[in-house]
């Protein structure tokens, strides 16, 4: 079966405006800013229809997905939650760039993990686990096109795991997208 996923980060929130690593321990909300911008979008451009919503549990998600799909019942699926970023959780680059344990996981593209994190592979497995949760519960109800509200770090390691391509630091940063942005990728369930 080939399943449509409509992949959006979620708005704008305090971490995001202040460049700082917000994962899973700062549940933070969105700015009035984000919420606006969501809104906007949705009315100007619209997004994609959806015949089911999954969503991380994380606040900044779930509001996200009451904005742009407010017709549907959200799925929270907590294999989409943002990397666990460990001691690097709530800091900026300029708080980190001197810590050694910072260089090393920058150096070794996130597949090491961060003090007290999560490494990129377990990061990545957790991923596919709940994409696996996707395309089973899309079988079980007939969805063919669905829609995932998640987070930027999330979005690009999915679409960097399912691109058959070559796999390097810049194909995964092509993947990168704006508060509110997306992706749309095929899936053969």
């Amino acid at each position: 079966m080939q399943l449509r996923l409509i992949l959006i980060r979620h708005g704008v929130t305090a971490g995001n405006l202040e460049r700082r690593y917000v994962g899973q321990a700062d549940d933070q909300p969105l700015t009035e800013h984000g919420r606006q911008e969501l809104l906007t979008r949705r009315q100007q451009h619209g997004y994609p229809a959806a015949d089911a919503l999954y969503v991380s549990p994380m606040r900044r998600c779930q509001e996200t997905a009451q904005l742009v799909y407010p017709m549907l019942v959200p799925v929270t699926i907590p294999a989409l939650a943002e990397l666990n970023f460990g001691t690097f959780e709530g800091k900026t680059y300029e708080q980190l760039k001197d810590d050694p344990a910072y260089r090393r996981w920058v150096d070794t593209a996130g597949k090491s993990a961060p003090p007290g994190g999560e490494s990129g592979e377990e990061f990545a497995r957790r991923l596919r686990d709940g994409l696996r949760q996707i395309a089973a519960d899309a079988r079980r109800s007939g969805s063919r096109t669905v829609a995932v509200v998640t987070h930027g770090g999330c979005i690009m390691t999915m679409l960097s795991q399912l691109n058959d391509a070559p796999k390097d630091i810049d194909d995964f940063y092509s993947y990168l997208t704006p508060n509110g942005g997306g992706f749309l990728a095929e899936l053969d369930t």
